[in-house]
């Protein structure tokens, strides 16, 4: 079974599956950051959410739970979706997935930028007061992979 397939989800069910708390979604849905599929303008149980808005909640789980603020988690998402959108794919088989980037901020953080991961310019930027932020989207692709198969599990127990 690919795990990834296009399905939709409730709320309740994609607060499950990514970890974000309903009120997150709630408020990331009106503020236009993570806008479900269908029905973006209903509540609870009227919206759903399909396997690319899930990969985008996330991101910003992902993002959150490393320590970056809202803000600029927003900007980070923007930028993936801007710069590698296929990250958002369902349909993108696992080997296509890059390994490894950085998303560097500029110190008045009003510029944010994606790079495929390099030793030598990771330190540039630091050296430049630069924030660096690894980026692995081929494991934000795994995790939620696995949360999909505890949840297809889960109601299947």
């Amino acid at each position: 079974m690919d795990f990834m397939e296009e399905k939709f989800f409730t709320s309740t069910e994609a607060a499950e599956i990514t970890g974000c708390s309903r009120r997150q979604l709630q408020y990331w849905r009106e503020r236009g950051v993570v806008v479900p599929t269908v029905n973006a303008t209903g509540k609870g149980r009227n919206v759903y959410y399909a396997v690319s808005d899930l990969l985008a909640l996330t991101v910003m789980e992902y993002l959150l739970s490393i320590g970056l603020n809202f803000e600029l988690c927003c900007k980070a998402l923007e930028t993936l979706r801007a710069s590698e959108p296929w990250l958002f794919e369902a349909s993108v088989k696992p080997k296509e997935v890059k390994q490894l980037m950085f998303l560097s901020v500029c110190s008045n953080q009003q510029q944010l930028e994606l790079t495929a991961f390099d030793q030598k310019a990771a330190f540039t930027a630091l050296c430049q007061e630069q924030a660096v932020v690894p980026f692995r989207s081929d494991k934000v692709r795994s995790r939620l992979i696995e949360n999909l198969k505890k949840f297809r599990r889960s109601l299947s127990a």
